[in-house]
């Protein structure tokens, strides 16, 4: 049995397919947008971090309250990441408002390509 090493081997010729590209000179308009997340994400973290202080910095009487720190901390946390959300989300667009009054026309190429039929040897009879 003889190792017959990557040299030694030989394959099949195949031509590659011809490619024609042509390039055209285009504008395009370029411009920064903002991450919709981010700015919800950063929000109702804010609201979140926000409401927890509030709901542990008040004054808290467990013998004449209804409910407990925990239940008012749940719904209240609740209800304010939500609306951390919708106010991200409010800010993420004015933002797009203001970036779109920075539209920049930069110069690019299309380039386009087109596939040329090689003669290969099948097609001669």
């Amino acid at each position: 049995m003889t190792d017959e090493g990557p040299e030694d081997r030989t394959e099949p010729e195949t031509q590659a397919p011809v490619v024609e590209e042509v390039a055209e000179p285009t504008f395009v308009e370029v411009r920064r947008t903002p991450n919709y997340w981010n700015f919800m994400l950063l929000f109702a973290v804010l609201a979140a971090i926000a409401i927890t202080i509030i709901t542990f910095a008040l004054p808290y009487d467990a013998e004449t309250a209804t409910y407990s720190r925990g239940t008012v901390y749940g719904f209240a946390l609740l209800f304010s990441v939500a609306i951390g959300l919708a106010i991200g989300a409010v800010v993420a667009l004015i933002a797009e408002r203001v970036s779109r009054r920075s539209i920049r026309l930069v110069e690019a190429e299309k380039i386009t390509g087109t596939l040329k039929d090689a003669e290969s040897p099948r097609d001669e009879k």
